[in-house]
């Protein structure tokens, strides 16, 4: 799905003349073409106003609103290429999450359009409890391995609705979860929380097992900004950490 909402599609365009659900890039079902129809708003493919649908060609040009997208069909071993750049500007080496700036952007976006529709926006912040107790046991190594695999955990809750998650920084994760009310991120938070709690850590058959403490914020009433909200789920997190970990607070 093609279109200006950052809460439904699968390919955000932001600007301003583009309806929510503009257009609609599928797989034709007996080829490996791709078809594009119109849904919404006004959509043209060359200099074709596109009607019952088309099959796009390598080199197209698609018109939707004011923006114009080109479509791309490369080889294989380009492809691969291109995904792997891709994977390493856009993702963190270690827990596959959203790279810091790539995640920065989309928690902008997400609260632009949170903004505009009046919907809430919830952060959290998490925080692995006895990294320096698995760091002094067992070495840097298992602990670098453990901060990959919760963040792999994290991320296995975070690949629909629009949800993303970043390392924050050492063993610190940030995720943004557009639509969600305090109440529900709370769920989410705690549902991240058992997972890491129950989860076999076993790196070369040494096993660990960490915890994970997580604060909650939400917009608009904790906050308007990424600044406002980041410092109040670091807050709630810090009274999970008091509280003595392996918790979440709102």
């Amino acid at each position: 799905m093609l279109g200006s909402d950052p809460f439904r599609v699968d390919v955000v365009v932001r600007d301003a003349t583009v309806e929510p659900y503009h257009a609609e890039i599928s797989p034709h079902p007996e080829s490996c073409d791709y078809r594009i129809r119109a849904l919404q708003g006004s959509t043209r493919v060359n200099d074709d106003v596109l009607e019952d649908g088309h099959t796009l060609l390598d080199g197209d040009r698609v018109f939707v609103g004011g923006s114009v997208l080109e479509f791309s069909c490369g080889d294989p071993v380009k492809a691969h290429f291109h995904g792997a750049l891709n994977r390493l500007i856009n993702h963190d080496y270690l827990t596959g999450l959203l790279s810091k700036n790539r995640f920065d952007e989309e928690f902008e976006h997400s609260l632009e359009a949170a903004r505009s529709t009046g919907r809430p926006l919830s952060v959290l912040m998490a925080d692995v409890d006895n990294l320096k107790e698995i760091n002094d046991a067992h070495g840097h190594l298992i602990g670098e391995f453990t901060v990959g695999e919760v963040g792999h955990l994290m991320g296995t809750l975070h690949q629909t609705d629009g949800r993303h998650a970043t390392r924050f920084g050492g063993d610190e994760y940030q995720s943004v979860l557009p639509g969600f009310t305090k109440d529900e991120a709370v769920e989410i938070a705690d549902r991240i929380r058992r997972m890491v709690e129950e989860y076999v850590f076993d790196r070369d058959g040494v096993e660990t097992n960490p915890t994970l403490s997580l604060g909650v914020a939400t917009f608009p009433e904790d906050g308007g900004s990424q600044k406002d909200l980041t410092r109040a789920a670091d807050r709630a997190l810090y009274r999970a950490k008091s509280s003595g970990g392996n918790t979440v607070r709102r």
